[in-house]
């Protein structure tokens, strides 16, 4: 069934969720949650005599060939990965919506 503008059910309930998902979100984040563990430098520290590292969460993405990482502060986690999951969805539904017009194409050249 297609609609007047000639969308399918498929392309017309990913446009909406998309959109209902960009209207709620309180932001999106390229990248992917990576747990680190390090020393911290400080030579009483446990991670130096025990050698138990400190575990933290970094934010990593690709860009030109290049890696950037970007530490997340503790009481940033939550909301980052939050934003991360938000990407990864919206990411999803532009691949339906992509994935509909390459059908539509296929119709009308036919």
């Amino acid at each position: 069934m297609k609609h007047r503008k000639g969308l399918s059910a498929a392309d017309r309930q990913a446009r909406s969720q998309l959109h209902q998902l960009l209207e709620q979100a309180d932001g999106l984040a390229h990248g992917s949650l990576i747990r680190m563990a390090r020393r911290c430098g400080n030579p009483k520290c446990r991670c130096a005599l025990q050698g138990q590292k400190h575990q933290s969460w970094c934010l990593g993405v690709t860009e030109n060939g290049r890696t950037r990482m970007k530490h997340i502060p503790r009481p940033q986690e939550d909301t980052v990965t939050r934003w991360v999951s938000n990407y990864q969805q919206a990411r999803r539904l532009l691949e339906i919506i992509s994935t509909e017009a390459w059908k539509h194409l296929q119709r009308t050249k036919e």
